[in-house]
């Protein structure tokens, strides 16, 4: 069995539950979060895999039942999910990852924690079961819809996502069934999980929500010695990827040098410029390698600074299409870049990870490691000045994560080691 949601389904029920967060519906508020795209809402891909299995054939003779889900990651939109079954346990997969877990009991399993606060949130008229209609699956979508809108415009709110629910049906139970009822609690402040319970009809509901973490610019000025080296660059500088992550960092501090002019790229995300010397290009390595073969040729001599990537996985084995990705923006396009302007003065810079460094069986950090080996022969080759740097974990989109969420930038990194200039900045 295999099933797949489409972006229409995505904006269809965000408007049905109301749940109208960004993260289910605009490309660039995904591109710009921890997944790296869009995500279906997790209601509505437990509400099409309870349909599937026709969950309603499991209750022709029991009172009671209970649904626990785990949402191992994210779940795509477009893309085919594979429904795995072992006796009354569930995977869901999508691109060969289990991105869905889903138990089946028998009997209800509720949790023992005390919440604080309360909320209610009414089932719309259209909604309301009568006895006429009464089945498992339409008493739960009302229930799962004000779950969804409660996480995803009430708490967290903007930057939410859900870790698991825990539904539990019996007959006996017997709450409201023109609203919602919700408890919450956050149990410690240092941590952003927030415990729920839900009570409707012959359902209570707990699940787990999590604060997305976020990407947080942190103001700090360069120190004397690191303007110092900066001022006294020489070449014009091309950042291609400087509107987020290490490339707008380094755009930042190359700002120092008021001489050279600095010409940093970007994709989906634009950016103001501050000066003349500084020009903002909308460039898509994928297909715009002549717009950079002919920024190069205006203003050589340059160097060029490569912080193009995509959304980073630090995981053992990827899916094919996944790997020819890396390899095409890590290898093959600096590569293209580096030999079609090898005739050019020009020097290069390529960022890689220390994650090489611990680990090395990650899919990722082996393709960087290839990465430093082509650039480097390359360059050595045609006598191009260059530089490779593994840099650690830096406050970044692609280094955010629900445990660490408090890393340095790279200004901060650079203000922390005293000889970093040199190892960055031709």
């Amino acid at each position: 069995m295999n099933f797949k949601i489409i972006d229409k389904e995505g904006i269809d029920y965000s408007k049905i539950s109301g749940d109208n967060n960004l993260i289910h519906l605009k490309n660039l508020e995904g591109y710009n979060s921890i997944f790296g795209e869009k995500i279906c809402h997790g209601c509505l891909v437990v509400i099409k895999f309870l349909k599937i299995i026709k969950i309603n054939n499991f209750l022709k003779k029991k009172k009671r039942l209970s649904i626990k889900i785990n949402f191992k990651k994210h779940v795509s939109y477009n893309q085919n999910i594979v429904i795995k079954k072992k006796n009354n346990n569930y995977s869901l997969i999508q691109n060969n990852k289990q991105v869905v877990e889903i138990k089946i009991l028998n009997k209800n399993d509720l949790g023992k924690i005390s919440y604080k606060k309360y909320y209610t949130i009414g089932i719309k008229k259209k909604f309301i079961v009568t006895d006429k209609n009464k089945n498992f699956i339409n008493t739960l979508i009302p229930a799962l819809n004000n779950l969804t809108k409660y996480v995803g415009t009430i708490n967290p709110g903007k930057h939410s996502m859900i870790s698991e629910i825990n539904i539990n049906y019996n007959n006996e139970f017997n709450f409201d069934r023109k609203k919602t009822e919700i408890f919450t609690r956050q149990i410690d402040k240092r941590v952003p999980i927030i415990n729920n319970k839900l009570l409707y009809h012959n359902f209570i509901i707990e699940f787990k929500s999590l604060k997305r973490p976020i990407l947080t610019k942190k103001k700090k000025n360069l120190k004397k010695h690191l303007i110092k080296n900066i001022v006294k660059l020489k070449n014009n500088a091309l950042i291609i990827g400087a509107s987020q992550g290490l490339g707008s960092d380094v755009l930042e501090m190359l700002t120092y040098n008021k001489k050279i002019f600095k010409i940093g790229s970007y994709n989906k995300n634009s950016f103001k410029r501050k000066n003349l010397k500084i020009i903002s290009c909308k460039i898509d390595v994928n297909k715009d390698i002549k717009k950079i073969n002919s920024i190069v040729q205006h203003f050589s001599p340059i160097t060029i600074y490569y912080f193009a990537s995509p959304k980073i996985y630090f995981e053992n084995y990827l899916n094919t299409k996944t790997i020819k990705e890396y390899k095409k923006l890590f290898i093959k396009i600096p590569l293209d870049i580096i030999l079609k302007n090898k005739d050019k003065k020009i020097s290069f810079f390529y960022p890689s990870t220390t994650n090489i460094n611990y680990n090395h069986n990650a899919t990722y950090s082996k393709i960087k490691l290839s990465a430093e080996k082509k650039i480097k022969k390359t360059c050595k080759k045609f006598r191009i000045p260059y530089k490779i740097f593994r840099f650690p974990a830096i406050n970044s989109r692609q280094s955010l994560s629900i445990i660490n969420n408090d890393l340095p930038d790279l200004i901060q990194f650079f203000n922390s080691n005293k000889n970093l200039a040199h190892k960055v900045f031709l």
